[in-house]
């Protein structure tokens, strides 16, 4: 007996989470999600895997492969009922494997079954960055390094590091996610958040040292991180997702100090006020939220992107919110033909109860518009030095004085959608990035542009 069995041992028992789970979430979860659940059926969590869909069977039927309806879609022969639906049949071994776990008894060994099975995967190992890009890579987010000498700029699972002055591809920090949405230097100067992933599969948020380049992942979501933001002290993360949630984290110990599902649509920019009482959120949902930073407790909504009533009515969707500097103030833009600049507090005031909700909303708010004359949505709005910087689907970066809200200047050039704006501490010069990878740097003071950059590394001058 000891001859027979030398050299044979006991095959493990399968794991959900490390086998069952990356199949479910690469070839199923796409049509049978939290928004999209075809059949009446739900893979997306392990909670609604096990329950029935619209024919009544049930999913999945521990200790019996052949019972279960999951394992019947999975190897009909007939195209017009096998699973997925219009895609090449899962392998032979993703089969065999899957139909182990169900006789195995379809166990469950993550933490929370009712928890997306996107997060019991973990961060991901991202791919090694093209050497070469073959065309300019559409600039989504950039940054002044905090010395003003460099731009830190999204690439493809990196971020570069282009010279402010000369255009010189400096440096580049490789292993990050394949979109990158955001990117905030810490106060420290010693890192940098980075946050994006893969829409509708993955986010990431990763604290990112710039000496080594190693990154430290604070948490990940199941859908792409669009926003993300470090409060002045240096003591919370917060970020915000397309699947419509908000997170907070504590930067020492990554742990969440707190989650919030109030918006109804992706959340697209986010910040803290420079006193680190509140955070906001703005969302394609038409709102901005307010939250107590400390606990995440919503604070107040600022509705003034979605009025029926007054000069500036209309429902727009909400790309931007920055608080002002040394202030509770925030500033908003998105869709429609202004910047708003409003306080929580008396934002909260005009809230009230849906009991009254007809009268206020026929009066006007305290808010300021500042008009800016864009024809498309503003998507980026920095506030620096009393101006306030936007940036536009027109291709157009615009100067505001924050006191009058008067136009100060255009930055003309760009010809694609300016979806990244930064300033640089001193205020003197301008960034913007746009979708066809173009990135300029402007004098603040004059409106000149200093220098044109293609987002392109590798690429011929």
């Amino acid at each position: 007996m000891a001859a027979l069995s030398f050299g044979i041992s006991a095959q493990a028992d399968v794991s959900f989470t490390r086998q069952i789970a990356p199949i479910l979430v690469k070839r199923c979860v796409a049509c049978h999600g939290e928004r999209t659940n075809l059949g009446g059926w739900r893979t997306h969590t392990f909670e609604f895997l096990r329950k029935a869909g619209a024919s009544g069977k049930p999913s999945v039927a521990p200790g019996a492969p052949e019972k279960s309806r999951l394992f019947h879609l999975l190897t009909d022969k007939r195209p017009a009922v096998r699973m997925p639906q219009g895609d090449e049949p899962l392998p032979a071994a993703e089969i065999g494997v899957i139909r182990r776990w169900i006789a195995e008894g379809a166990r469950f060994d993550g933490p929370d079954p009712s928890a997306s099975i996107k997060g019991l995967l973990g961060p991901r190992k991202h791919p090694a960055p093209p050497a070469v890009y073959r065309v300019p890579a559409p600039v989504l987010v950039l940054a002044f390094t905090p010395d003003g000498r460099e731009i830190a700029v999204g690439g493809y699972n990196e971020v570069l590091f282009w010279d402010s002055t000369t255009g010189a591809l400096n440096r580049r920090i490789p292993g990050l996610p394949q979109r990158i949405h955001s990117v905030v230097f810490h106060p420290d100067g010693k890192r940098m958040l980075v946050a994006g992933g893969v829409p509708g599969e993955y986010g990431e948020v990763a604290m990112v040292d710039l000496a080594s380049g190693k990154r430290r992942v604070v948490d990940t979501f199941p859908d792409l991180v669009l926003c993300a933001a470090i409060s002045r002290d240096g003591s919370k993360i917060v970020a915000g997702c397309a699947d419509s949630s908000v997170r907070c984290w504590d930067v020492g110990t990554t742990k969440t100090v707190w989650t919030s599902r109030v918006h109804s649509d992706w959340v697209t920019s986010i910040d803290f006020s420079s006193d680190g009482r509140f955070a906001a959120s703005a969302s394609k949902d038409h709102t901005v939220k307010v939250y107590d930073a400390a606990t995440g407790a919503l604070f107040t909504t600022y509705n003034g992107h979605n009025k029926q009533f007054g000069k500036y009515k209309g429902q727009f969707p909400v790309f931007a919110v920055r608080f002002l500097p040394d202030s509770d103030l925030a500033a908003s833009g998105g869709g429609g033909p202004t910047v708003q600049v409003w306080d929580p507090a008396k934002a909260a005031l005009e809230t009230g109860t849906a009991a009254d909700m007809e009268e206020r909303f026929a009066k006007e708010s305290h808010a300021r518009h500042i008009e800016h004359g864009f024809k498309q949505n503003a998507y980026l709005v920095v506030i620096r030095n009393g101006f306030v910087f936007a940036a536009s689907g027109d291709g157009v970066v615009s100067q505001f004085d924050l006191a009058s809200g008067a136009k100060v200047r255009d930055f003309s050039g760009h010809t694609d959608w300016v979806y990244a704006l930064d300033v640089d501490a001193a205020g003197s010069r301008a960034a913007s990035g746009s979708y066809d990878g173009e990135i300029r740097i402007w004098d603040a003071r004059t409106g000149s542009q200093t220098l044109l950059v293609k987002n392109q590394p590798g690429r011929r001058r």
